[in-house]
């Protein structure tokens, strides 16, 4: 008995493993729910698309200049506008400087043209003279010395000296007088009551800006200088439109008057410049006026008008040049698209895109081509 034994315990064993496997509990059938995310997308047609090229630069006037003194001499007198931030019209006495010199200069310029003028009277009466007595003599044809040519021609050039010193003592003198060349705003002044001015020099004595039209230098790349298509459209020039830098409201509208030659050596950038006609206004608009010299603004530059192209939200954009659409059937697709501009808000395509798209602005996390979606209106 004890010989089978294990052949007992073995066989019962697998009694009891049958019985398990044949009143197991049977497992539960779950269906395999596949998710169908939901995504949100824009309905985009293709249309004609204006080019908006964005940049930015800062405001200032169409002249500004340096004012140099013609002459020498001790400054006497200052005018009520002479001080910066003031107000000036054109023709206003900005400084006097003393002219007791020049006006000694004058007297003596008039008095060598008043000689001169006498010298030529002689000399056209002796060449009369010397004419008439050798026809009378009958000698032939008299030279240029004996009808005494080179004398008058000489009295003739001592005059036109004389005029032309009488003129620069004149000029001179009313220099002493400085007045203002536009009506504009003083910058700065470097002299005062006393001060001793050094005509003719490179040194300054004030520094101004007129009223009028304003310009700003606006920074494009070389993608943006073909897009502005400044040569195609010069006869109707570019709009631009200015926006404060920080509110971003509307402050001006102006044009493209010219394209520069030449890159910057800083940035290798082109510059266009934008102009803002009446920009800086006289004194009595100078408060109310939004535009300010030297103030950052924000630009939009209209160029090239596009034939049948779109214009996408910048979200839309995967990976510098791909998008994602939704087919018929509720489905991704991934296209390439040519981008042609960027902006702040917007990204215009030419190529890559049916006249009419779906185009997806959520984010896919896990991207696969043809999954399912849920589309969802914006």
């Amino acid at each position: 008995m004890k010989k089978f034994l294990p052949l007992y315990i073995l066989l019962g064993a697998i009694i009891i493993c049958a019985l398990l496997l044949q009143f197991r509990p049977k497992p539960k059938k779950v269906e395999n729910l596949r998710l169908v995310p939901p995504v949100e997308y824009l309905t985009i047609n293709a249309k004609d698309t204006q080019i908006i090229i964005e940049s930015e630069g800062i405001l200032m006037p169409k002249i500004e200049s340096t004012f140099i003194s013609e002459v020498s001499g001790k400054v006497t007198h200052i005018g009520g506008n002479f001080y910066p931030g003031s107000y000036f019209e054109e023709g206003e006495t900005l400084f006097e400087i003393d002219p007791l010199t020049y006006v000694e200069r004058l007297k003596v310029a008039e008095f060598q043209l008043a000689q001169a003028k006498l010298s030529l009277a002689e000399q056209k009466a002796l060449a009369e003279q010397a004419k008439a007595d050798w026809e009378k003599l009958d000698f032939g044809q008299a030279n240029d010395l004996v009808l005494r040519k080179p004398q008058l021609n000489q009295a003739i050039a001592s005059l036109a000296s004389a005029e032309a010193s009488f003129n620069s003592a004149k000029g001179d003198l009313e220099d002493t007088v400085f007045k203002a060349p536009y009506s504009g705003y003083l910058l700065s002044r470097n002299i005062d009551l006393g001060t001793v001015v050094n005509g003719n020099t490179a040194s300054p004595v004030a520094q101004a800006y007129a009223v009028g039209n304003g310009e700003v230098r606006l920074p494009i790349n070389e993608k943006e200088k073909e897009l502005l298509a400044y040569k195609e459209t010069k006869s109707q020039s570019n709009k631009v439109r200015f926006y404060h830098a920080t509110s971003k409201a509307l402050l001006a509208e102006g044009t493209i008057v010219r394209v520069e030659a030449t890159l910057n050596s800083n940035n290798r950038l082109s510059y266009c410049v934008g102009e803002i006609k009446n920009a800086f206004s006289n004194e009595d608009a100078l408060h109310s006026s939004q535009l300010q010299r030297s103030q950052f603004l924000v630009a939009e530059i209209e160029g090239k008008v596009l034939a049948s192209a779109f214009t996408i939200p910048n979200v839309a954009l995967r990976n510098n040049n791909y998008v994602y659409t939704i087919n018929e059937e509720n489905r991704l697709i991934q296209k390439k698209v040519n981008v042609l501009h960027k902006n702040r808000d917007s990204v215009i395509v030419s190529e890559g895109l049916d006249s009419v798209e779906k185009i997806v602005i959520s984010p896919i996390p896990f991207f696969v081509e043809n999954m399912a979606v849920e589309p969802i209106a914006k």
